[in-house]
């Protein structure tokens, strides 16, 4: 009952093949020429015992011989009969989807600018199984897409498509194997060799080298900035020194914390070198260590002092700092404590102050030369619109909290039952008013009477007028660049928000979640500074390249539109009784915004869409 269709299958063959010889005039007359395709199909039998089996064949000349240079197994006549009499493919019997765009271009930026190779240079690649940058750079890759403990690795990474790439099956990510791989990076001082470079300085040293060939430039901004991050070590480990408790910047004072001074390239966003120090240690005392960790970086890959511009904020800037700054033969810019800024310059009125170029919108700035820390600078006093309408809105989000909490105060002190004493109602007024600015704009009255305390407070209007006329918005800068205009060092001293926005993006795990962090060793804890870093490098990277297809694209836009590219894995009955399971891949629908980004950023170099086997 089959056979009749399936000659009516070889008819359309038929027709196909004839459809392949293409008969065309030359000119007027009647002269005919013959085009022949270089490869044809057909069907063809093959008697295999007693059963007669058909192959789709594709024939072409090789070497002017035909020769069939592919073929497809079609099965039994009755099963060529059933495709035909369907006119359908076959239904998969299940489909996974795998994430891919925003791990794949990781990779792929990791291959493209020679930091995989590079890793592998200084971690050398096991007889078997995944070398060490495979784990340094997983580590860096999993806190981008998916951050959390290293016992959770695995699972995420067989739902990417890594394992198609690296080939590596999932059980090879185990938390133990991370530690061990961490213990071979960074070995114990017993263990080490003696003498030997530090690994993770040694690896800072020849990535700085890599980016310096990849960036080439003359005029190097270098932003450095300083932070810290608090961990849950408990204060009864003493395994770790580097863990300790200061002023968190975050506010969890009760934690101990790590610090981390970054330098970073102001224009291309690039990491350059970072440091992990004890959380007591406060950000003037270790620039001295920053300073001379950078100057050795900057002359073991032969980079003129002179051509480096140093950005850092007022946090680090101090006389002997100063003094450092000067012996360290860069330039630098810094901002100034508005108390120790010269007073000619804080005084100035807004209006006066030239207006910068349409490179700098709402910036105002004027230059001139003062005496500060005992010797001539080039001082800018800057005034930026922008930044005073940010710092007005927070200023009245403080004022409208704290007045509210002064009022409840005020109330609770008027009740019989109250028992505050007047140290302690003073102590707490400190803390509400200890946001910038509120102890001089709040001030208030406190007074015994009829047997309870009476709380009094009030807006003052002058000194409010004041600061919005000669304090919100400005900022004084201070720089040894003498023959550099006044736009030039505001704009340089821009570069620091580079480094505002990755401290901003670790913190808020928007770009790459440092914490928490599940580590409680010193060398752990370096290690996971070092592929957190590097993982900003990547991002950066790719953010450089997506702007060229998507014109402004932030980086929180790239990260959440490469989430969503995602790869299906459909898998197929086996063509016949016996054999395994048949599998494509294929990638999900994307927007347009989607196939952009991924014709961009090459992803159509990891993706290729196999045959069905």
């Amino acid at each position: 009952m089959y056979y009749p269709i399936y000659k009516r299958l070889l008819f359309k063959a038929c027709l196909v093949l004839k459809a392949l010889i293409l008969v065309f005039p030359l000119d007027s007359a009647t002269r005919f020429c013959i085009l022949v395709l270089p490869s044809i199909a057909s069907i063809v039998p093959k008697k295999k015992g007693k059963k007669t089996y058909y192959y789709a064949v594709e024939s072409a000349r090789v070497n002017g011989q035909p020769r069939i240079v592919h073929q497809d197994y079609l099965g039994t006549a009755e099963r060529v009969a059933a495709l035909v009499k369907d006119r359908s493919a076959p239904v998969p019997v299940a489909a996974t989807a795998r994430e891919f765009g925003l791990s794949g271009a990781l990779w792929l930026a990791a291959k493209q600018t020679g930091v995989f190779d590079l890793l592998q240079s200084l971690w050398p690649e096991p007889r078997s199984g995944p070398s060490p940058a495979h784990y340094i750079l997983l580590a860096a890759i999993h806190r981008i897409c998916e951050p959390g403990p290293k016992t959770e690795v695995q699972d995420w990474y067989e739902r990417t498509a890594l394992p198609t790439l690296w080939h590596f099956p999932a059980d090879r990510f185990t938390s133990q194997a991370f530690w061990d791989c961490f213990e071979s990076i960074l070995p114990a001082a017993g263990l080490a060799q003696p003498d030997a470079p530090d690994p993770l300085d040694l690896a800072q040293s020849r990535l700085l080298a890599l980016w310096q060939q990849r960036h080439p430039a003359t005029r190097r901004l270098l932003a450095y900035d300083t932070t810290n991050f608090y961990t849950y070590i408990a204060s009864t480990n003493d395994r770790a020194s580097l863990p300790q408790r200061g002023h968190n910047k975050q506010g969890r004072h009760n934690l101990r914390q790590v610090g981390l001074s970054y330098l970073l390239d102001g224009e291309n966003g690039i990491s350059i070198c970072h440091h992990v120090y004890s959380g007591e240690t406060c950000d003037a005392d270790e620039f001295s260590v920053a300073l001379e960790r950078i100057g050795r970086m900057l002359d073991e890959n032969k980079i003129e002092r002179e051509s480096v511009t140093l950005v850092f904020d007022k946090g680090s800037a101090s006389v002997p700092n100063t003094v450092l700054l000067e012996e360290s033969r860069t330039g630098w810019i810094s901002a100034l404590p508005w108390n120790q800024a010269p007073e000619q310059l804080r005084s100035r009125a807004v209006e006066p102050l030239p207006q910068c170029s349409s490179n700098l919108p709402g910036v105002r700035a004027a230059a001139e030369k003062i005496l500060v820390h005992g010797k001539e600078y080039l001082c800018v006093i800057k005034y930026s619109a922008s930044f005073a309408g940010e710092q007005l809105h927070s200023l009245a989000t403080s004022m409208a909290k704290a007045m509210q909490s002064l009022r409840r105060l005020s109330i609770e002190l008027t009740k019989p039952k109250c028992r505050y004493t007047e140290q302690g109602i003073r102590a707490k007024i400190s803390r509400l008013l200890s946001a910038q600015f509120l102890e001089e704009l709040i001030p208030y009255q406190l007074e015994h009477r009829d047997g309870c305390w009476r709380l009094q407070y009030d807006l003052a209007p002058k000194c409010f007028e004041n600061l919005t006329q000669q304090r919100l918005g400005r900022t004084v800068l201070i720089t040894n660049r003498m023959d550099w205009t006044a736009e030039q060092v505001a704009a340089g001293y821009g570069g620091q928000q580079h480094i505002e926005r990755v401290f901003r993006g670790l913190k808020d795990g928007h770009w790459l979640g440092w914490g928490p962090m599940f580590h409680w060793t010193d060398r752990k804890i370096r290690i996971h500074a070092f592929y957190c870093m590097l993982g900003i490098s990547l991002l950066q990277y790719l953010h450089k390249q997506a702007e060229a297809a998507w014109s402004g694209v932030t980086l929180e836009e790239l990260i959440d539109q490469l989430k969503e590219i995602r790869q299906i894995v459909l898998l197929y009955p086996p063509q016949g009784d016996k054999g395994p399971n048949r599998s494509a891949t294929v990638l999900a629908k994307q927007s347009l915004a989607q196939q952009e980004l991924a014709k961009g950023l090459g992803l159509d170099l990891l993706f290729e869409n196999p045959r069905r086997r």
